[in-house]
């Protein structure tokens, strides 16, 4: 044991053998540390904390203000520029659509009185034509009378030529034939409403029944003085009274046809018994007037 325990230094060429028995670390048993005592914290870290939380209180101060003046004056901004303009569309379009309402209102309205107004179009088309069938009738019955007062006349030259004595119940019966014709054809200028050419041939026949009342016989006197105040009626009346005016010329014209004298009962003359002239039948027209369709136009807004 005392060898082993020897400076290996002396030894040389040997190798030194552990035994694990002998040559065993001592176990030193570690004692356990102490646990440091806590200190509490400085002043100086006290006052650092307090500035630390105060810059921390004043940023979030200065965030939220920021945030508040951003909202204060954005929200506003926005709504002006977005909101705004969208509510004013919005307006728009609602107030168009009810003026295209309004407006397809109106041409419906529109198309039915263009629909009333074809109808009565049509109606006085109509009536226009047979006003032209009856104005034609008019006319030649008005051509007619012209013809048969011409014819009139002529005879009334030849008769002038004969014998004033033998011929004055001839001549006063072409005059009463004369004025009969003239009330004949003025009724049918009434027809047409031609009140002034009406009223210009009652005024002739007028004049020319009131001068045979001087010479014509008593029973033939009373006859055309009834036939004269018929007339002066007649001329009172129009323009503004026209159906009282035909009927006053009707009644006229009754009493010259049935005041006439028989064919044949007339002078001779050189042994040949004078014409007698028959007055031309008159054809009443009678037309219904159509009334007028006025149609009142629409404000747009």
């Amino acid at each position: 044991m005392a060898k082993r325990s020897k400076d290996p230094k002396n030894e040389t060429g040997m190798v030194k053998v552990v035994d694990p028995f002998y040559d065993a670390p001592e176990v030193i048993q570690a004692e356990p540390e102490s646990q440091p005592v806590r200190a509490g914290p400085s002043f100086g870290q006290r006052v650092r904390r307090f500035f630390d939380i105060l810059l921390r209180l004043v940023a979030l101060v200065l965030i939220l203000s920021i945030i508040g003046l951003g909202l204060y004056y954005g929200l506003p901004l926005l709504y002006q520029r977005y909101i705004v303009p969208v509510e004013q569309n919005t307006a728009e379009v609602t107030e168009l659509q009810s003026r295209q309402v309004q407006a397809e209102q109106e041409l419906a309205d529109l198309q039915t009185r263009l629909g009333t107004l074809e109808t009565v179009q049509n109606q006085h088309d109509r009536s226009l034509t047979e006003l032209d069938e009856r104005v034609g009738e008019v006319e030649t019955e008005i051509a007619a009378h012209t013809k048969s007062l011409a014819a009139l006349e002529r005879m009334q030259s030849e008769l002038e030529a004969q014998d004033q004595v033998t011929s004055a119940d001839l001549g006063r019966q072409i005059d009463i034939l004369k004025a009969m014709e003239l009330l004949s054809r003025a009724r049918l200028f009434m027809y047409q409403s031609n009140f002034g050419l009406a009223r210009q041939d009652v005024k002739i026949a007028r004049d020319l029944l009131a001068a045979l009342q001087t010479d014509a016989p008593e029973a033939l006197v009373e006859d055309l003085e009834e036939v004269v105040g018929r007339l002066d009626l007649v001329l009172s009346a129009l323009p503004n009274f026209p159906v009282a005016a035909g009927d006053d010329l009707n009644v006229a014209w009754q009493i010259l046809l049935l005041g006439l004298p028989e064919a044949g009962t007339g002078a001779a003359v050189n042994g040949t018994p004078p014409p007698t002239v028959t007055p031309i039948s008159t054809v009443e027209a009678t037309f219904t007037p159509t009334p007028q369709v006025t149609v009142e136009p629409t404000a747009t807004q």
